[in-house]
């Protein structure tokens, strides 16, 4: 009896665990869906990118990769369907994570390494990346930071 419990406990523990996570995990997809799409087009590179931040950022690691990128294709479509409602969603998702200095870290630190994924980090990705920072209240230096740090 005691290990169904335990069983029951952890897996109780799991799901409240995604539960407090799926905001983070719609925000990471919203953000690079939005840094991806920069330049109009989701690159091969970009998706590996993707499928590398999924499988090692702890956050998300609680989440089917299934779903999480449908999540992300989702966003995508919405950008391109509608930018400005698109946009709209992104920034409504990634302002969660305005006061969580760690999570809007995690979430720059994504879309710079999906960035330069295809070693080219276009101008209009950095201006994603700009807008992104400045929603989340990140200075222009910590970015400078993080990329430093993506690069090594």
């Amino acid at each position: 009896m005691a290990k169904l419990f335990e069983a029951a406990k952890l897996a109780l523990n799991k799901q409240l665990q995604r539960y407090r996570n799926k905001p983070f995990l719609e925000a990471m997809m919203a953000a690079t869906a939005f840094l991806a799409l920069a330049d109009d087009k989701v690159q091969l590179s970009e998706r590996l990118a993707l499928d590398y931040i999924l499988e090692n950022v702890k956050q998300l690691k609680l989440f089917d990769v299934h779903k999480a990128v449908n999540l992300f294709c989702d966003y995508g479509e919405t950008i391109k369907n509608d930018y400005d409602l698109g946009k709209e969603k992104v920034i409504q998702a990634v302002t969660k994570f305005s006061g969580d200095k760690e999570k809007a870290s995690l979430i720059i630190r994504a879309c710079v390494l999906i960035a330069k994924a295809d070693g080219n980090f276009t101008d209009a990705e950095q201006e994603v990346v700009n807008e992104l920072c400045r929603v989340l209240g990140m200075e222009t230096s910590e970015v400078c930071v993080i990329e430093t740090e993506a690069e090594g």
